[in-house]
């Protein structure tokens, strides 16, 4: 779904890449693993989550950071942060964030413990009321999914590197 403009086809086809059960893609290393507590705690995530991307790129804080990376980055955050943020507004305890570093991508995983609570696009609701966010995952990620099991729930997204 690339382009500003949606078509009704575009919407129908995001809202069932969220219906169906997908494997998680197997991640070479996890690199990066965080309890997420609270709403109030995303804060910290977002920047744990930025300084990890960056580092992942060979990227130090006092580097100065080239728009194009800064932009795939500022796009990785945006999607980890509806995830976890998701997880912990429409899930149940525990949840996680789990990002595996491989050749060419990121393999984001937010799991919680609702597996009975599927991951659930708006659907004809007006724009300021909410509920878009897994559009925008679908959207900016080169592959997307949920994968259930008995005791919790494995969001996952694939985030392609820059360059």
């Amino acid at each position: 779904m690339s382009g500003s403009a949606r078509t009704p086809a575009d919407y129908a086809a995001a809202y069932a890449s969220w219906r169906s059960d997908s494997p998680v893609p197997a991640a070479t290393t996890t690199r990066l693993s965080l309890q997420l507590e609270s709403l109030r705690g995303l804060s910290a995530v977002r920047r744990q989550v930025e300084q990890f991307l960056l580092s992942s790129l060979g990227i130090g804080r006092e580097d100065d950071v080239p728009a194009q990376i800064e932009d795939v980055v500022s796009q990785a955050v945006l999607v980890i942060d509806e995830l976890t943020s998701n997880a912990l507004r429409h899930g149940s305890p525990p949840s996680s964030l789990h990002i595996g570093d491989d050749e060419g991508r990121w393999i984001v995983i937010v799991t919680d413990g609702a597996p009975g609570r599927a991951p659930t696009p708006a659907r004809e609701r007006p724009a300021g009321q909410g509920g878009y966010g897994l559009y925008v995952i679908a959207d900016l990620t080169a592959e997307h999914g949920v994968h259930y099991e008995p005791e919790r729930k494995l969001v996952w997204a694939c985030l392609l590197k820059p360059g």
